[in-house]
């Protein structure tokens, strides 16, 4: 009788610990996993204030190239960087010009007379008008990250992401100078850069605005990297930034307003100076789908130009 007493008391307990794992299994499956008590519900700031909303899309162009990586504008020209190949494109959206890089692309700007300068991660590239290269850096660290350059009179600079640093350089790209967005202002400690998304561009004005977005904020800097003023603004909603690192991409409309673009909750939008929204260009709601910031760019008729990554085409934006 004992024996079997101590087979009923170990066949008992095996049922019950089988019991317990199969319903911790089954209490992992999707749909079947209790609510995260620490989990925030985003989905109610996807909704905008249709009064803001005061442009309209009126055109997508399908990209014949995958993998888009960066986009400019200048002089009636839109430059596009998708795979290791540069795109030209004109205002009939004819190709006017088409090069094979050195290396695979991560941004790109151009100016009014048709230079482009193009960052390949620890490198730089000039390239005249007819796409010839003119100028070529020296490799930098392994570490570097270019993820965003800028024309500034002579000068050309790079956001180096991994850095947390910008490096100045000549026509020539070779480099002159270096800063770290070190301030000396106790609100302000230099860059902070959480991931791949750090951000500079010249307005109409020659004033080098920079991204910080570790502090969601957009940073007015001097030819040498002093800082002049800064716009911050962190919030959930329409009105602010949210997340590790917005905005990612921004540009100036003609008359020196920011254009703006975010990841997480996916928008595109106007701000003034003083950091507030003046209108939504396109709500988290015409990016339901998408997982990526759109590259953004504004053309000589003010309409804003949207890379969407995700669907592989330029989308236009007009003011209503």
């Amino acid at each position: 009788m004992r024996k079997w007493a101590i087979i009923s008391i170990v066949t008992i307990s095996a049922a019950t610990i089988i019991a317990v794992i199969i319903s911790e299994h089954r209490s992992t499956l999707p749909g079947r996993r209790p609510a995260n008590p620490f989990a925030y519900d985003v989905d109610e700031f996807r909704s905008v204030d249709q009064e803001l909303i005061r442009w309209r899309e009126t055109g997508q162009v399908q990209l014949d190239r995958e993998a888009p990586r960066a986009m400019a504008y200048a002089a009636g020209k839109i430059y596009l960087a998708s795979g290791n190949e540069l795109q030209v494109i004109g205002s009939d959206w004819s190709r006017m010009l088409s090069k094979t890089l050195p290396a695979e692309p991560t941004c790109l700007t151009a100016d009014e007379d048709g230079w482009i300068v193009v960052g390949m991660g620890n490198r730089l590239a000039i390239l005249d008008s007819e796409g010839e290269t003119a100028a070529v850096s020296e490799t930098l660290t392994e570490e570097t990250n270019i993820t965003s350059v800028a024309i500034l009179g002579d000068q050309i600079y790079a956001a180096d992401a991994t850095g947390r640093r910008v490096l100045i350089f000549n026509r020539e790209l070779e480099q002159t100078g270096e800063f770290r967005g070190d301030s000396g202002v106790s609100e302000v400690h230099g860059f902070i850069v959480p991931g791949a998304h750090f951000a500079l561009a010249v307005n109409s004005e020659d004033e080098l605005w920079i991204t910080n977005p570790g502090i969601h904020a957009l940073q007015n800097y001097t030819a040498s990297g002093r800082l002049r003023s800064y716009i911050q603004r962190t919030s959930f909603g329409i009105d602010g930034f949210s997340g590790c690192c917005n905005p990612v991409h921004f540009t100036f409309l003609p008359d020196g307003k920011f254009v703006t673009s975010e990841k997480g909750i996916i928008r595109i939008k106007v701000i003034i100076g003083t950091g507030d929204v003046e209108s939504v260009v396109a709500p988290s709601e015409l990016f339901r789908e998408g997982t990526r910031a759109p590259a953004v760019a504004v053309d000589d008729n003010g309409n804003v130009l949207a890379l969407d990554f995700d669907r592989n085409m330029i989308r236009i934006f007009e003011p209503i």
